[in-house]
């Protein structure tokens, strides 16, 4: 009787302690080995709340060891020069809608309001205890990704952050999303839009607006680098608790002007607090041109909203824990800027945009009209921080506004589709309501009573902003992005400039 075989194959021991194969399972045991051992000091050595913020900050910003948060030690040695605030005030009850718009909205002027917040229950709800108490296991932004993917933090951990950390320039909860997931929307009821910004046309863009609201929480020395807000928008921001210092250099400014310099940008290059260090100190000692591009600064002071008009530079840090409000819209106001510049950038949803307006809201025409056949798109002006790192220039997050569109216009024609079949199934009645399609590329619009106001050849006024991409006319703009490297020149047919120039200019500190 012979012995059965063994049930395992015989292996040839030196042959596989001399392979490849023994040396590749050798660094995959080392690896999981090493990754054990770090998991095990971890959990001993740190707290669930510093592996939470420790795990934030490697996503936010990667190219930052730990302690390359705290290097400079400006929690300790940064300090704002004294202020000079020259930014308008207007008191609520002696200012009406009308009186805004021609004093303020039309000719592009940066205000601060005060009086508006009064009712808001925002003042007691958003205290930072009763945050904790009511939202302290929802999760807010704090960040992003490289890959633009949202970084979160539980409420509870953010708030024992900003009491603690040390951090040059510290995360900052910048979140859009807030009013749309179910254990943060209530915030909603905290507040609401004032009666001078209540008017956003891109409601009629349904499902494809574009987010417009953000919740805004952060510590001292947190901000948003310079930038002017994207698609031609305006804004207002509404400040709860805490201070903030904004600074305004007028729309004209040179990109170079503005950014910060490459030789002094170390190891935080696109954060405010880099900036007032930088080109905000040249300010301050006078060496600046303000004859030809003016400075607004201020400090905002709890329960004061300030109206960020479309295409100011601004940048803003906060002097201590602030929790504010702020929304961007399109009004029939900036509406010719943000058609521009979405035509510019979004030609897709720049089309559809079109065509919503001009049948739910025709007395808009004669606008589209001009936006289309004499374009001014205002440039974002995002990453000035550092041109070399940008990629695009729209998938940059920024304070004021933060969340871009993709440059991938593939992804966009793709949506432009989809918002196309909507359009029609929405407005298959048109022939008998608004307005009524006549031929190819050609709208004949309509009132109530069946009355024509107007027509509008797509063809034509989509054929001459073809050619809107380039200053002299010469080069047929492909659909493609690119920079206007000198800012955005205003209309002074419109009087916006003569009047912004006449604004109290930023001079140079008494020592």
């Amino acid at each position: 009787m012979q012995p059965s075989s063994s049930i395992f194959p015989e292996v040839n021991l030196w042959t596989y302690f001399t392979s490849t194969a023994f040396l590749r399972d050798f660094v995959e045991v080392i690896l999981v080995v090493k990754k054990s051992i770090a998991d095990a000091f971890n959990r001993v050595y740190y707290t669930r709340y510093e592996r939470r913020i420790s795990s934030a900050q490697k996503k936010d910003r990667p190219e930052l060891s730990k302690s390359q948060w705290y290097s400079l030690n400006l929690a300790k040695t940064f300090k704002l020069p004294s202020l000079k605030d020259n930014m308008p005030r207007i008191d609520c009850n002696t200012l009406s809608v009308e009186e805004f718009c021609e004093k303020y909205e039309k000719p592009r002027l940066p205000c601060m309001i005060t009086g508006l917040t009064k009712a808001w229950s925002a003042h007691e709800n958003w205290k930072i205890d009763n945050l904790l108490q009511k939202y302290g296991n929802a999760t807010f932004k704090c960040g992003e990704c490289s890959d633009a993917k949202p970084v979160f933090l539980k409420f509870k951990y953010y708030a024992e952050y900003m009491s603690k950390n040390k951090d040059d320039s510290p995360m900052y909860i910048f979140d859009g999303k807030f009013g749309e997931r179910h254990a943060t929307r209530e915030m909603l009821k905290d507040y609401e839009v004032p009666a001078y910004f209540r008017t956003n046309l891109f409601d009629i863009l349904g499902s494809r607006k574009p987010q417009f609201r953000w919740i805004v929480i952060g510590p001292a020395r947190s901000g948003t680098n310079i930038h002017i807000d994207p698609r031609g928008t305006a804004a207002w921001n509404a400040l709860i608790h805490g201070h903030k210092r904004w600074v305004f250099i007028h729309p004209n400014a040179p990109r170079e002007l503005v950014r910060i310099p490459k030789d002094q940008a170390g190891p935080h290059p696109k954060e405010a607090i880099t900036w007032f260090s930088t080109v905000y100190k040249r300010i301050c000692e006078g060496d600046w041109p303000f004859d030809k591009y003016p400075v607004i600064e201020c400090r905002q002071h709890p329960g004061e909203t300030l109206f960020v008009p479309c295409g100011w530079w601004h940048v803003v840090i906060n002097e201590d824990d602030t929790v504010a409000i702020t929304q961007n819209f399109c009004s029939s106001i900036n509406l010719i800027y943000v058609y521009s510049t979405l035509a510019k950038r979004k030609p897709c949803l720049a089309q559809v945009f079109k065509e919503r307006l001009i049948i739910e809201h025709p007395e808009l025409l004669d606008k589209i009209k001009e936006a289309s056949l004499n374009p001014t798109p205002i440039d974002d002006g995002y990453d000035t921080a550092d041109e070399s790192t940008t990629d695009g220039g729209d998938d940059n997050e920024s304070d004021s506004t933060i969340s871009l569109w993709s440059t991938d216009l593939s992804r966009i024609d793709s949506e432009y589709h989809e918002d196309v079949e909507m359009f029609e199934e929405e407005n298959s009645e048109v022939d008998e309501s608004d307005g009524k399609f006549e031929s190819e590329g050609v709208i004949n619009v309509k009132n109530e009573d069946d009355q024509s106001i107007g027509s509008f050849d797509f063809d034509e006024a989509d054929s001459h902003m073809q050619m809107s991409g380039s200053d002299n006319g010469s080069e047929q703009w492909s659909g493609e992005e690119y920079d206007i490297e000198g800012g955005d020149e205003f209309d002074n047919s419109s009087g916006d400039g003569d009047a912004i120039l006449k604004m109290p200019m930023r001079c140079k500190y008494d020592e």
